[in-house]
């Protein structure tokens, strides 16, 4: 394996590059067939329907929040701690890159003119 600057397993984009270990057993095994030859996702999926349509709370709660998407919680404080919002900055400051990062390399090359 030859050698590749940077961090090959940092998020690109909030993505991982590459899937973990047991991320990619479990897709496998999601993905491979059973003694019926139905996939173990399919069957999975279908063990949670029969679970919320049997009234499973938990269940109904996961098919609504995975068909409808999770319902915004407000942001709200109380009568006697309110809630405060501040306005945050970033300021990106890029440095001149003609100068030196050295303050004593500075003040040496200072010096040497002046001799």
């Amino acid at each position: 394996m030859t050698f590749q600057p940077g961090n090959q397993l940092a998020k690109a984009n909030g993505v991982l590059k590459k899937p973990r270990i047991v991320t990619q057993r479990l897709i496998a095994e999601l993905n491979a067939t059973d003694e019926t030859n139905i996939p173990k996702l399919h069957r999975l999926a279908n063990a949670l329907l029969d679970k919320a349509l049997e009234g499973d709370v938990a269940a109904i709660k996961e098919v609504m929040d995975r068909v409808e998407g999770k319902v915004p919680q407000p942001m709200s404080g109380d009568p006697d701690n309110p809630l405060v919002i501040q306005h945050v900055t970033r300021t990106i400051v890029h440095a001149d890159p003609n100068q030196r990062s050295n303050p004593v390399a500075i003040a040496d090359a200072g010096n040497s003119r002046a001799a």
